[in-house]
């Protein structure tokens, strides 16, 4: 076996970010920018009011206040949208809306609060120095300046820059495909209830949301009964996609056939087993330059396997270069028994306590009890080369509120 930390740098060295493709702005949300970005013009491209006012000229105003106003006369309105129609002369101003560029001839604005209006005359109650509450001609970009850089993950704030800068197409990191394909004889769909020996096939849905969640795109197949010629046909039909998981069969039981399968289909194994609880038989190689993970049967094992190791290929074959986990520190609200020579990954709830993070294990911590991570706001890492993490101890925690991290975690936790 190898370890946690083996494992990962073993999965990430063998993925690369996926093609590019290029797609409608709408479409581009989530995705993960492919191309370097260059503003085509200055935005904004005229000098701007910040402010409700009037353009003037900074030295007729000077000196001015409400006892001693300038008087100026107004030679136009200027809404937002539409050029000036006058250059503004000696004593004169040209009425100006939030957004409206500034008449040649004004260097400032005088906020609409700060004047009397009479007629076609205005009172400057203030001076304003050269440049009040302009917003110069290139403020936000200038031309061919770099807007925006290869990697980046674009959110809302991008889509509007994007369509700024007439982008109606970004080339983006296309989605990994994954195919899932679940094993086993005891496996019934979501809409049958199971009898005798059979369980709900709980995993396949519980990756389909997570490579969701992390931006792929999941498909999951039907299942593959525990028969060699099923499992094959399953893998073979797999091999459409851009990476596969299968859950189960990867063990050494009489009818573990998913890796008979995969060894004849010729998958390059890149290591088979990791000194970890839970997850320990996971199984990970590549087949035909396509990342396979053989991801042990157990839910509670499959999702734990998925968030340390499957996740982050996702992400870097996404184009994504930050692909792990976030973390907080915590301290042990119990003593922690911990397997010799293994990592364990308890699930834990977090409370606030005392300005720090407390760990409580979620119950049951066996791999078959999916309500211990359905309940667990992250996996508490217990090192292996610890045999117990006594109560107080501090400890790593990842967080499973991945969309959310620490922030969402101070938010919940502040006290008014």
């Amino acid at each position: 076996m190898i370890s946690v930390d083996e494992a990962l740098a073993t999965v990430l060295g063998a993925v690369e970010p996926l093609g590019v493709e290029r797609v409608p702005l709408l479409d581009a949300l989530g995705r993960v920018l492919a191309q370097e970005v260059r503003s085509p013009r200055d935005i904004p491209g005229f000098d701007n009011s910040a402010m409700d006012g009037f353009a003037v000229r900074s030295a007729d105003v000077a000196g001015a206040t409400a006892d001693n106003p300038v008087r100026l006369t107004v030679t136009e309105t200027v809404p937002a949208g539409k050029m000036p129609s006058h250059e503004v002369h000696p004593g004169q101003a040209a009425r100006t809306m939030t957004g409206a560029p500034i008449a040649s001839g004004a260097d400032a604005i005088v906020p609409v609060e700060q004047t009397r209006e009479s007629g076609n005359q205005v009172e400057i109650l203030t001076s304003a120095p050269p440049h009040a509450f302009v917003r110069p001609r290139g403020e936000d970009v200038k031309q061919g300046e770099l807007a925006m850089t290869p990697g980046r993950l674009l959110g809302a704030a991008d889509l509007g820059m994007l369509a700024s800068l007439n982008r109606a197409m970004v080339g983006v990191y296309r989605r990994p495909r994954v195919a899932i394909v679940a094993t086993g004889d005891e496996l019934v769909d979501v809409d049958e209830a199971p009898s005798g020996a059979q369980v709900v096939n709980s995993s396949a849905y519980a990756l389909s949301g997570g490579i969701r969640e992390a931006g792929g795109e999941a498909a999951m197949l039907r299942v593959a009964r525990d028969t060699p010629d099923e499992v094959r046909e399953r893998l073979t039909e797999a091999m459409a996609f851009d990476i596969i998981f299968t859950t189960g069969g990867v063990s050494v039981g009489q009818f573990d056939h998913v890796k008979t399968v995969m060894d004849e289909l010729g998958l390059k194994t890149l290591f088979h087993g990791v000194a970890q609880r839970p997850g320990r038989p996971l199984k990970f190689g590549t087949l035909e330059n396509r990342p396979v993970f053989g991801l042990p049967g157990n839910p509670v094992s499959t999702l734990v396997c998925f968030y340390l190791y499957a996740r982050p290929a996702l992400l870097k074959m996404s184009g994504r270069t930050e692909v792990g986990l976030p973390r907080v520190t915590a301290r042990c609200a119990r003593d922690i028994k911990l397997p010799k020579g293994l990592t364990e990954f308890v699930r834990v709830k977090l409370e606030r306590r005392d300005s720090g993070y407390v760990a409580v294990p979620t119950g049951n911590q066996g791999s078959g009890i999916f309500s211990s991570i359905a309940r667990a706001d992250g996996l508490l890492i217990g090192p292996a080369e610890r045999e117990r993490l006594r109560e107080g101890d501090s400890a790593q925690v990842l967080m499973l509120a991945v969309e959310t991290g620490e922030p969402f975690f101070e938010r919940r936790f502040h006290k008014n």
